[in-house]
């Protein structure tokens, strides 16, 4: 067998043997470990974080909803509520499949997770002849605003039942599109509801302009900052007809979170978030701005749909960073589970 013979035999059993290896890695797995600024979107794609509670923040909105029917309080008046005590949940079957370890300081001080449910009482709730009628605009469906939702309305039940009353409810999705957002709240309006439930900042902003030449209250949930999105004048003092529940997380101790993960002082952070999302664009900028004071280094990148994911991921792997940071975001909340797959190489 001659040289040139020998030598194509090479090259192509190296091309075999290249392609086998990158089958069983997987082409394009990073296996980056992921803090998610939120415990249902990171229990499909991180390993730890410390999160506010969707379903309490739900609960607390439908004690906003029904003091406001029951007992006429103004929601002029009545000051923004946040969870006081996010919990620290720790995500072991994701942590296995990147092959991570998590330090037994983290996952000691973690907790269950599990949230107290409140009984629903489905006596209270009819489909006509009621005493009121409570309409509910949520963005998109995904875990965390469907838990705002579910808590929203339980709590909301139990309230109206032990007060004697008739509630019926009108659920809308507005499927992730801003004009079903401004069609659904201008139908409740037409609809003469006696308050709307709002579920995520666009849809409250949607319910807030629908509503400004009317005396419909408006109750929100899953709002990050609700002053800067124009919704209230104040946490304390929200001065018009809207209020609610601010779903604001402990940014500063998540990221603090991924240094303890990872077990060093210097870490390189990659941020990945929704580039049209206000709350998201907002809750980079404090972790930005955290970096800077604690010496961390970071990489941010934002996405326009979840087609970006893959490419995203692969251009934060490129800038070489140790750990992902995402915030509470409507798009990755939603394709966490495709976050996973693109961090697996699957």
């Amino acid at each position: 067998m001659n040289s040139k013979k020998i030598t194509s035999l090479l090259l192509t059993l190296i091309l075999i043997l290249g392609t086998v290896a990158l089958s069983a890695c997987g082409a394009g797995a990073y296996k980056l470990p992921i803090v998610c600024g939120e415990s249902g979107m990171n229990s499909g794609c991180g390993i730890a974080t410390y999160g506010v509670d969707y379903y309490s923040l739900g609960v607390k909105a439908g004690d906003m909803a029904a003091d406001i029917l029951l007992d006429s309080k103004s929601p002029a008046t009545m000051k923004v509520e946040t969870d006081p005590n996010p919990s620290l949940t720790v995500c072991p079957d994701i942590a296995e499949d990147i092959g991570f370890t998590i330090p037994e300081s983290v996952s000691s001080r973690a907790t269950s997770g599990k949230t107290e449910k409140v009984t629903r009482d489905t006596s209270a709730i009819v489909t006509s002849g009621a005493d009121f009628t409570v309409g509910i605009l949520q963005l998109v469906q995904h875990v965390a605003l469907d838990q705002s939702n579910e808590g929203f309305v339980d709590r909301l039940s139990v309230r109206m039942s032990a007060a004697g009353k008739k509630l019926t409810v009108l659920d809308r999705n507005a499927n992730g599109d801003e004009s079903n957002n401004v069609t659904i709240a201008e139908n409740f309006v037409s609809q003469g509801v006696d308050l709307i439930y709002t579920i995520a900042t666009s849809s409250s902003q949607a319910a807030a302009t629908a509503t400004a030449d009317t005396d419909i209250p408006v109750v929100f949930n899953a709002v990050t900052d609700p002053v800067d999105a124009g919704l209230v004048a104040s946490l304390e003092a929200p001065g018009k007809n809207v209020t609610g529940v601010s779903d604001m997380n402990p940014v500063e101790k998540q990221v603090d979170l991924i240094a303890e993960l990872l077990g060093k002082d210097t870490v390189k952070i990659g941020f990945l978030y929704t580039s049209a999302e206000t709350n998201s664009v907002m809750q980079v900028r404090l972790a930005k701005a955290h970096c800077d004071t604690k010496g961390y280094t970071y990489v941010e990148k934002g996405i326009v749909d979840m087609n970006d994911i893959e490419s995203a991921l692969a251009a934060l792997a490129k800038e070489g960073v140790d750990a992902i940071y995402i915030p509470t975001d409507n798009v990755l909340a939603n394709a966490s589970a495709l976050v996973h797959s693109a961090n697996m190489g699957e």
